[in-house]
């Protein structure tokens, strides 16, 4: 469930899609860089879905709580995005950051820190592509 919620716009976007959708071209020239993303966001979603601790213990909340924001801060870029706002900014931190943030913080949350390494070259790819498509050096 955790995963769906972040993938909420993701679904929205590919039924329908805002009129300025400059994400369509957000892949890496570089395909090496394409391959890393999309093997390690997946590797992600598997250990999020998959591997549950089943150790005993209570969860630190703030790690939910600070998912719940990134989750919020990643839904309202969208909101913004589908209005027309295409800036950098909003692209690299608010749609590109937040989603591995969120995972990272759910990892935590869950103790899931497997899932931990993953999500990090995974985000770090993720940022990477994106800012190479969006600022002008």
């Amino acid at each position: 469930m955790l995963y769906a919620l972040q993938l909420l716009p993701n679904l929205i976007w590919m039924l329908v899609p805002p009129a300025n959708n400059v994400l369509t071209r957000n892949s890496s020239a570089y395909p090496v860089l394409n391959i890393i993303e999309g093997l390690f966001g997946v590797v992600t979603v598997i250990l999020m879905v998959v591997l549950i601790n089943k150790r005993d213990g209570t969860n630190s909340s703030i790690y939910l709580r600070l998912a719940g924001l990134s989750l919020a801060a990643y839904y309202i870029s969208w909101i913004f995005y589908y209005n027309g706002l295409v800036a950098p900014w909003l692209l690299i931190l608010g749609i590109a950051f937040m989603p591995p943030l969120y995972f990272f913080l759910t990892g935590l949350w869950m103790k899931n820190y497997v899932l931990l390494v993953p999500c990090t070259i995974f985000g770090l790819t993720h940022i990477l592509i994106t800012c190479m498509n969006y600022l002008r050096f």
